[in-house]
């Protein structure tokens, strides 16, 4: 793989790390005791980036190709709805589990990945592709700062956390079909749009019944609080840019092994803009996700020398 083909990748992990420092920063802000603030955040960030993409898609003349979705408007639904689902599920996880070692499980969609594209469509992964994986799952672990003393796989917030990395992995896989369908296939930014404004209805729905819509009356009050919202906007319109380009052009499992590098580039970021401090666990972990992802790109390589299209499959 050339570093050309590796920059969008590595800007996902960027973008994504980024997104997810201000969207912590806009629910942390947000919150009141008895209130759930992911939902209002869901809501703002959403309506945000519905602009953004709306401004992109005006001025690239493709806001009519949204009617344009026959054959294909069911599983653009479906995306929104595992868009919204996923990060439902995150949020009861993080309710019920220690924040580092659920966000260390969410990135275990690389292996529900693997297995979809074994089983599904048939992809073939040497032993050494599974290693470098588990390489850096095990930094990834590291980083996040998760207890392995009191880490528990049978929990409650466990189950919550693996769901939600089951959910992104369909989602991904959904998202693909509809980017290269035979008879109709969708523009990354209608794709996008849809996924965007059908998580932001059911989050305003979730905001509705659970008696959180009020909190939205603080972005007027908290101009640190509209900044974190806006730089998470901001952000989100930049994975949906970036991540469905990249899931257009490379298998999807390969995508997923350089977002595992996205917990670096968050845990760098809190450390330099919030003066978080870093154990040496994640230094350590930081190398260790490196390390195995000098590996996958090693064993491209050498793929690629030896003759197999590594850019081909899902």
């Amino acid at each position: 793989m050339k570093p050309k083909q590796m920059a969008p990748l590595i800007l996902i992990a960027v973008i994504w790390g980024s997104y997810y420092v201000a969207s912590q920063q806009t629910v942390v802000r947000m919150a009141e005791p008895g209130k759930m603030s992911q939902f209002p955040t869901g809501i703002i960030i959403r309506f945000i980036t519905m602009i953004l993409l709306t401004i992109i898609m005006f001025k690239k003349d493709e806001l009519k190709l949204l009617l344009k979705v026959k054959g294909i408007l069911g599983r653009l639904l479906l995306i929104g709805v595992l868009g919204f689902l996923l990060d439902l599920t995150a949020f009861i996880g993080l309710s019920l589990s220690p924040a580092g070692s659920g966000t260390a499980l969410l990135k275990c969609d690389i292996i529900f990945v693997n297995l979809i594209s074994i089983f599904i469509y048939k992809t073939k992964f040497k032993a050494a592709d599974w290693a470098c994986v588990f390489v850096m799952l095990f930094g990834v672990f590291l980083v996040m700062g998760v207890d392995f003393t009191n880490f528990s796989i049978g929990n409650a917030g466990t189950i919550f956390f693996i769901l939600s990395a089951l959910f992104v992995s369909i989602n991904a896989f959904v998202i693909k079909s509809v980017q290269l369908d035979k008879n109709n296939p969708a523009k990354d930014n209608v794709i996008a749009f849809y996924n965007n404004f059908v998580t932001m209805i059911f989050f305003t729905a979730a905001a509705v019944i659970h008696g959180d819509l009020g909190l939205l009356g603080k972005l007027s009050k908290d101009s640190g609080l509209l900044l974190a919202a806006l730089l998470a906007g901001l952000g989100q319109t930049g994975i949906y840019l970036v991540y469905y380009y990249d899931l257009r052009r490379f298998p999807v499992w390969i995508v997923k092994v350089f977002l595992l590098l996205m917990p670096i580039v968050s845990t760098i970021l809190a450390f330099v803009l919030f003066g978080q401090t870093m154990s040496a666990n994640q230094y350590i972990g930081m190398a260790v996700v490196l390390l195995g992802a000098f590996g996958v790109l090693m064993l491209q390589k050498k793929k690629s020398e030896n003759g197999e299209n590594v850019m081909a499959g899902q």
